[in-house]
C-alpha cells in the first residue's frame, strides 16, 4: 500500500466524517459546516454508555477475533502502527521504523516513555511477547496468526529496537499491525494464560478493563495517565469520559429505543429499520460507514452435492435477488454488492459486480444441463428421485432483517427449483454443523484493509482446522494455482502486479460460483449528541472509537 498525503487535516477529516459532515475545501485550509454545539468545548468527566448486538467470547482480540472484539480492543490497546482513511501508515507505539531493502527487515524504533496500565513498560520485549502470543497455537488467533504466516521472529536490540524479520515479503505487513486486534498488550497480563487474558486484558491505551459481568455489560474506567494517542486523534492526554459502560441489547428495537431516549448514547449496529428515522432525528447522529474486505455472503459447500457441480452454484447465483431485497428490508442502509471484495478494499475489481444477474431462465437452463429435470408436487427440483435441497444453518439471534432477507433469497430461489432449508439453531449447534461441513450455505465475511481476505476464505490452508473444529475456508476449495497467487499478492510491491493477481483471484472465485455476496458489510454506528459527542470511526477497520468522545454538560 503506497503512502498518500492529504491537505486536510487528520484531526478535522476525523471530526467531519463521524458527524456526517460536508468538507469546504481551500487551498489552505480545510473545515467543516459545524453543528451548533460544535462550539460547545469538550469537557472531562462523565459516562459513555455504548449497547451493541454481541457479545464477545473474549476481551482479548487475538483469541478467536472478531468484530465486537475489534471495537473493545479500541478502548483498552494501543497499536504499532496507525493507519489512515487514505491507506497510510503513521507512527503510535512505533515512533519510525525502516524496512530492508529486500522486504524481510522491519527496524521499528519505539516510544520509551509509555507503560501498560499495570505498570509493566511498552519496550521491545512486550512487542516480541505480543508476537509470541499472536502466533501461539493455544492462543487460537483466527484473524493476526494467519496474517503473520511468514514471521520469522523477532530481536531486541534495545528496550527501544525491536528488528521484526519475516521468511518472505508480506506487502501488508503493516496493515495487519495497524488492525486493533494487533494492538499490543502487557506481557505479564499474556503470561496468565487466556482464561485470564481473556476476562480483565491490559493495554496501554485510553481506558482500562475494569469488569465483565457476562450477558450484561463490560465495564471500563479511564487511564490517568493515557498519553499515547495515534496521530488521527482530536487530543492529546487522557480520555474526557472517565467511564464507559459497554452494555448487551440483542434486540434490535430494544437497542434503538435506549439510544433515542438517552438510555445510552452510542450504539454500535445501528439496526437497518432505524436508518432512516435516525437519520432525521435532530439528536442523533448516524456513523456510515462499509467495512473493507469480503463482504457479507453466503460460501458454498463444494465438497458435497448439490454445490459440488459448478452448474448448479451458477444456477443458484442467478437464482437470488439479494439487492431487490436490501431495497424494500433495509430501507438503503445497506449496499448490495457483487463481488468477492468489498469495494473499499485495496485491489477491488468492480468487473465482477455483475457477473450474475437475477435471472430464473438462466438458472432453470442450467439446472437442466445438471441433470435436476424433474419437479416434485411441492415444485422443487428432482433428481433420481432426491429433491435440490440446500442446508443453511444460521444463528437463532440473527437480526430480523437478515432474517427477512434470507426467507426472500429461499423464496426466489424456489421459482428455479432450490430447496433452501433456513434452520436456525443456537450459536455452539451452528459451530458444530460447521466444524463438520454439514451444510450447503454458511455465512461468511471477513474485515480487514487488504486484498488479503481472500486468503482467508479461499486458501487451502483455511481447510484445517485452527481451534478444534473452525475452518476459514468454508467454501472447500483447494486449489493449487489460487494458493500461489495468494502467496504471491502478499510478496510483491509493484501495484500493477498486485492488481493483476488479485483481479485473477477474483476471477476465478466469481467464474467458480464459490460464493453469493449479499451486502456490504457494514459498519452503522449512531450516537445521541444530548449525551455524547465527538464519537470518530477508526480507519484501519472502521469501527467505533470513544478516546475523543465526551459527555456534554447537563
Amino acid at each position: 500500500m503506497t503512502e498518500t498525503s492529504s491537505a486536510r487535516p487528520p484531526a478535522i477529516r476525523a471530526f467531519c466524517k463521524a458527524l456526517n459532515l460536508t468538507l469546504l475545501v481551500t487551498p489552505l485550509v480545510a473545515a467543516c459546516a459545524l453543528p451548533a454545539f460544535a462550539s460547545d468545548t469538550p469537557r472531562y468527566g462523565g459516562t459513555i454508555v455504548l449497547a451493541t448486538l454481541a457479545e464477545p467470547v473474549c476481551l482479548d482480540p487475538t483469541v478467536g477475533g472478531d468484530v465486537p472484539q475489534d471495537i473493545i480492543a479500541h478502548q483498552f490497546l494501543d497499536s504499532l502502527i496507525s493507519q489512515d482513511e487514505e491507506g497510510s501508515y503513521h507512527p503510535w507505539l512505533a515512533k519510525s521504523w525502516e524496512v530492508s531493502p529486500d522486504g524481510l527487515r522491519y527496524t521499528f524504533h519505539l516510544r520509551n516513555d509509555v507503560k501498560f496500565t499495570d505498570g509493566t513498560p511498552f519496550n521491545a520485549a512486550a512487542v516480541k511477547a505480543n508476537f509470541n502470543h499472536w502466533l501461539d497455537p493455544k492462543t487460537g488467533s483466527a484473524n493476526i496468526a494467519p496474517e503473520l504466516t511468514a514471521y520469522a521472529g523477532t530481536q531486541i536490540v534495545d528496550d527501544d529496537t525491536a528488528i521484526v524479520t519475516l521468511k518472505t515479503p508480506v506487502a501488508f505487513f503493516l496493515t495487519t499491525l495497524a488492525n486493533p486486534s494487533a494492538g499490543i498488550q502487557s506481557p505479564k497480563a499474556i503470561a496468565r494464560g487466556n482464561t485470564l487474558n481473556c476476562e480483565s486484558p491490559v493495554g496501554s491505551g485510553p481506558f482500562i478493563v475494569q469488569k465483565w459481568v457476562r450477558g450484561s455489560g463490560i465495564f471500563f474506567t479511564r487511564n490517568e495517565n493515557y498519553n499515547s494517542p495515534p496521530p488521527q486523534a482530536t487530543h492529546h492526554g487522557k480520555a474526557y469520559a472517565e467511564k464507559v459502560e459497554w452494555r448487551i441489547i440483542q434486540e434490535p428495537a430494544t437497542r434503538y429505543n435506549a439510544l433515542a431516549s438517552g438510555d445510552v448514547g452510542v450504539i454500535n449496529g445501528l439496526p437497518p429499520e432505524n436508518y432512516i428515522p435516525a437519520k432525521s432525528a435532530g439528536n442523533v447522529t448516524v456513523i456510515d460507514d462499509s467495512q473493507p474486505g469480503v463482504p457479507w455472503e453466503v460460501d458454498l459447500n463444494t465438497k458435497r452435492a448439490p454445490f459440488n457441480d459448478l452448474l448448479v452454484r451458477q444456477a443458484f447465483r442467478h437464482a437470488i435477488n439479494p439487492a431487490v431485497a436490501l431495497r424494500s428490508l433495509f430501507f438503503g442502509a445497506y449496499k448490495p454488492v457483487g463481488g468477492p471484495l468489498s469495494p473499499d478494499t485495496p485491489f477491488y475489481d468492480a468487473s465482477f459486480e455483475h457477473a450474475y444477474p437475477y435471472d430464473i431462465a438462466t438458472a432453470n437452463k442450467l439446472l437442466d444441463q445438471a441433470g435436476w429435470t424433474a419437479r416434485d408436487s411441492a415444485g422443487y427440483r428432482t433428481k433420481d428421485g432426491k429433491r435440490l435441497t440446500v442446508h443453511f444453518p444460521v444463528y437463532a439471534n440473527t437480526q430480523p432483517a437478515d432474517v427477512a432477507l434470507f426467507e426472500q433469497l429461499q423464496a426466489t430461489a424456489k421459482k428455479a427449483g432450490f430447496d433452501v432449508k433456513i434452520e436456525e439453531a443456537d450459536r455452539s449447534q451452528v459451530h458444530s454443523r460447521q466444524y463438520t461441513w454439514d451444510y450447503d450455505l454458511y455465512i461468511d465475511y471477513w474485515t480487514v484493509n487488504t486484498p488479503g481476505a481472500l486468503k482467508f476464505i479461499y486458501d487451502s490452508e483455511g481447510l484445517t482446522s485452527i481451534d478444534g473444529g473452525y475452518h476459514n475456508n468454508e467454501v472447500g476449495l483447494n486449489n493449487k494455482h489460487i494458493d500461489e497467487l495468494l502467496d504471491r499478492g502478499e510478496q510483491v510491491s509493484d501495484h500493477a502486479e498486485q492488481q493483476k493477481i488479485y483481479s485473477d483471484v477474483q476471477k476465478y472465485v466469481s467464474d467458480q460460483a464459490l460464493f453469493a455476496p449479499l451486502y456490504v458489510y457494514p459498519s452503522l454506528a449512531a450516537f445521541n449528541t444530548d449525551k455524547v459527542r465527538g464519537v470518530r470511526s477508526d480507519w484501519s477497520v472502521h469501527s467505533v472509537t470513544l478516546y475523543d468522545a465526551w459527555v456534554p454538560q447537563g
